[in-house]
């Protein structure tokens, strides 16, 4: 997405961190200001790697749903798309007439039933 001219970002905060020895487990500390800043990652945390050299720590609420597990790399475009929308809400335009005639004609024809049971497990 395009940054409009006079418009400035702020680039995500980046925290320092290092492998550091707890008991007999290793672990990672990170600077206080992440915790000072983001008090959500004071409790329990989930580590995903989604590539080689690529981590994605998720909070875990503290009345988590053992039932409900939804993907971490969803949920942060999800957040990153919330947080540019707040950014930049100038950027966001009404769905264009022409794309939603392009759709139906693809795949207008497709039965649908809001009610489907799509199972647990993320579908894309």
């Amino acid at each position: 997405m395009a940054i409009p001219k006079g418009e400035q970002r702020e680039a995500p905060a980046s925290y320092r961190g290092k492998q550091a020895k707890t008991g007999n487990s290793l672990g990672l500390r990170f600077d206080k200001a992440l915790f000072k800043s983001h008090p959500e990652f004071s409790g329990e945390v989930r580590a995903h790697v989604i590539a080689p050299g690529r981590m994605l720590v998720v909070a875990e609420p503290a009345t988590k749903s053992r039932r409900h597990r939804a993907d971490p790399v969803m949920e942060a475009f999800l957040s990153f798309l919330a947080d540019d929308m707040a950014r930049s809400p100038k950027q966001i335009k009404p769905l264009d007439r022409g794309l939603v005639k392009r759709i139906k004609a693809l795949v207008g024809h497709l039965p649908v039933n809001p009610d489907e049971d799509l199972g647990d497990q993320p579908i894309l």
